[in-house]
């Protein structure tokens, strides 16, 4: 279950799974949600899927409502309350808006033993244009006659907050114009950043109806974990065309990435190591686990 993951200790948790897995062949991974039909292939690519609101583009909604282009309003959008709202929000303004909006938003509450309710502002960041929401995919590569150890794929790629290197799994925001569902996103992301295609790809989360985990308590933004058992290669070198032996362009950010094929002891160090981003040490964490459960590691 999801809260006996979270609640292990990140080195020991996957230490633990590694010293307890049987060494026995793997069986087929029952996908709690699987691909129907053959494998997807990643979705083409527009020239820019987050383009820049500029004021020339920006409507009004009544009264100075900003809108996205396509007509959608900050005030459709604005970052979901989940499972239950607990205050009321009366005011709510975009205060910047490039590839993340945040928002000013003012939340009333009532505070017991106070007369009167109290009124707090907050800075809320969040991806508008995605839903809120994105993927993270843990790539694994079952023992074979190639390799008698387990790996995972991750990518290490350069974070703009912290103005370092640093490692993840493949990761990637939700587009509402090329994405049927977030699986879609966890294959163009496999795709894209750890150029890998095909494999078992299967939801972490127990519900369909869930919006997936917070990315943090200041930001909007939701994440859905998946695992996809067994993908390979392109054979391509990765020119960006729309040949289904390469594998789709990288976006300009994404100059810096490398690709590591990593053992699971490797894994656990990187994972205690404190570079490597918070969705992808949870994910981590339910992938294992659920491989561990199917006889996997």
């Amino acid at each position: 279950r999801v809260e006996c993951v979270v609640r292990m200790p990140i080195g020991a948790s996957l230490r633990t799974l590694l010293s307890r897995a049987p060494r026995r062949a793997s069986p087929r991974l029952a996908r709690r949600r699987e691909t129907p039909g053959k494998v997807r292939s990643p979705a083409p690519r527009r020239a820019s899927s987050t383009p820049r609101v500029s004021s020339s583009e920006e409507g009004t909604d009544g009264a100075d409502t900003p809108r996205e282009p396509g007509g959608i309003s900050h005030a459709e959008l604005s970052p979901p309350s989940w499972p239950a709202a607990m205050g009321r929000i009366v005011r709510e303004d975009v205060a910047h808006q490039r590839y993340l909006t945040v928002f000013d938003r003012e939340v009333e509450f009532d505070i017991p033993g106070e007369s009167a309710p109290a009124r707090i502002n907050y800075d809320i960041v969040g991806h508008p244009r995605s839903r809120f929401q994105f993927s993270v995919v843990f790539p694994f590569h079952p023992r074979d006659a190639s390799d008698p150890r387990p790996t995972v794929t991750l990518i290490r790629e350069y974070m703009q907050g912290s103005n370092a290197m640093g490692y993840s799994l493949p990761t990637g925001s939700f587009d509402p114009k090329k994405h049927a569902d977030f699986a879609d996103v966890a294959v163009d992301e496999l795709a894209e950043e750890a150029r890998l295609r095909g494999g078992k790809m299967t939801s972490l989360l127990s519900r369909e109806d869930h919006p997936g985990f917070l990315e943090s308590k200041w930001c909007a933004n939701r994440f859905k974990p998946f695992v996809c058992v067994g993908p390979e290669s392109y054979e391509g070198g990765g020119g960006g065309t729309a040949v289904d032996d390469e594998p789709p362009k990288r976006d300009a950010e994404e100059f810096s990435i490398t690709v590591h094929r990593v053992s699971l002891e490797e894994l656990a160090e990187i994972m205690d190591g404190g570079d490597m981003t918070p969705p992808s040490v949870v994910t981590s964490h339910m992938a294992l686990a659920h491989l561990a459960k199917e006889g996997m590691l």
